[in-house]
């Protein structure tokens, strides 16, 4: 059964639309460059912003044993002292269903979710301080989320902030706002914990790790809370051209009615990187 996708989340996901926009941009003009006679390093100078464009398939368990198929983008930019990252991620599933007779089968899509995300981090110092600010909305037909929206500031630190590995920590609050199957919609006040790393070894040329985790927690109800682990390696094939290879796993400690609490996928990708 379709389902349709709440109007707040299609809000987060325009509003991550300038920002592909200006990659695309940023993109067309490098290739300017280099048509000019301008080398392709001098040409990326102009460079705003940086994007991915990815497509896959994935396998799932707990929720759902079936293969389903997703898409993904993301856009970033780094300028002197601000960080801006903005993506959006879709996937779907088909079962081939039969007619009552059994002489027809078609594909039927059974189930689908989206996210999109904007996440600002503003350097304070040398030493590795932040402030952020982050804004989700995703739908998940598989968990039973109708809707989740998560406004979210505060501060961080990077831990490591090198070339080759970056690893920070953050922690702040969130406003959550979100309508589950079986469940009235409900919007609570939370504390956010988060880390991310980002590791370009140096034995493998071009192949970078990452790994991120976030947890939330509401504050006057102690047993309602979730996190999210993401872990997985982008291995370059070809000028542009990149696999991505990556397990995820979420975590609904008060999960929707009739819907388990931990959902697993194992997610490939091939993308092109702009």
């Amino acid at each position: 059964m379709n389902r349709t996708l709440p109007t707040f989340a299609l809000a987060a996901l325009f509003a991550a639309a300038p920002a592909f926009a200006d990659a695309l941009e940023s993109a067309a003009a490098t290739a300017a460059g280099v048509a000019a006679g301008i080398s392709e390093d001098d040409a990326k100078l102009t460079d705003v912003w940086q994007g991915k464009l990815a497509f896959g398939a994935d396998v799932k368990s707990g929720n759902t044993e079936k293969t389903g198929y997703n898409g993904h983008a993301e856009a970033k930019k780094l300028q002197g002292e601000t960080i801006v990252v903005a993506t959006l991620d879709a996937a779907w599933e088909e079962t081939e269903v039969s007619d009552s007779d059994g002489a027809n089968t078609r594909d039927e899509r059974t189930a689908g979710n989206a996210k999109g995300e904007v996440n600002l981090k503003e350097k304070l110092a040398d030493w590795g301080a932040f402030v952020f600010g982050d804004l989700s909305a995703e739908h998940d037909g598989v968990a039973g989320i109708k809707y989740r929206t998560i406004e979210s500031a505060g501060v961080g630190m990077f831990l490591v902030d090198e070339e080759a590995l970056k690893l920070s920590v953050e922690a702040g609050l969130a406003y959550v706002q979100e309508e589950l199957d079986g469940q009235e919609s409900d919007d609570y006040l939370a504390y956010r914990l988060a880390e991310r790393a980002d590791w370009i070894p140096a034995f493998a040329e071009g192949v970078s790790f990452f790994e991120a985790a976030d947890f939330l927690q509401d504050f006057d109800e102690s047993d309602r809370y979730f996190w999210n682990l993401e872990a997985g390696v982008d291995i370059p094939m070809f000028k542009g051209v990149s696999t991505t290879i990556k397990g995820v796993v979420n975590y609904n400690h008060l999960p929707a009615a009739g819907k388990e609490k931990t959902d697993r996928q194992l997610v490939v990708q091939l993308g092109y990187n702009f």
